[in-house]
């Protein structure tokens, strides 16, 4: 992967989710196109946070069984609650994490902000151990900001 490669797949979905109209619509073209940018992704969707709960959005993967996670309750719990992304690059050292997929190594947590409020969160695994990087959390930062923004739109 390298930066030509991430500002298409930013631009990609910038287009894309322009003309959606509806929130699952909108959240599922994104993770297709997040998805299809790497053949080690092996779990990429969204959550949504409603009433102070995480709920599983449209994703690309196996099926989870995390279709509702609290928040500070695995990595996703953590980042919603911390506002922050996090980069986990070996899953099966970190007891927060909460596996979708046995052959999953790493996973990077967006939180999709709406200044100092957290919408959702963007949430891919990796079969590949310390898969992502600063590069990586950038590209998906600024996805997740474009979604925001739609998502602002058209609530």
């Amino acid at each position: 992967m390298n930066d030509s490669n991430r500002a298409q797949l930013i631009d990609n979905v910038r287009i894309a989710v322009t003309g959606q109209t509806d929130e699952t619509a909108l959240l599922q073209t994104a993770a297709e196109l997040i998805d299809g940018f790497s053949e080690h992704f092996n779990w990429t969707g969204f959550y949504l946070l409603r009433k102070g709960i995480l709920e599983v959005g449209p994703y690309i993967g196996p099926k989870t069984e995390h279709t509702r996670i609290e928040l500070n309750q695995g990595v996703c719990g953590a980042a919603a609650a911390q506002k922050n992304t996090i980069i986990v690059d070996n899953v099966q050292a970190d007891p927060r994490f909460l596996a979708c997929s046995v052959s999953t190594r790493s996973e990077i947590v967006v939180p999709m902000m709406d200044s100092d409020k957290c919408l959702g969160e963007i949430d891919i695994d990796s079969n590949q151990p310390s898969f992502f990087n600063g590069e990586d959390r950038q590209m998906l930062e600024a996805i997740a900001e474009i979604i925001v923004t739609r998502l602002k739109e058209i609530r």
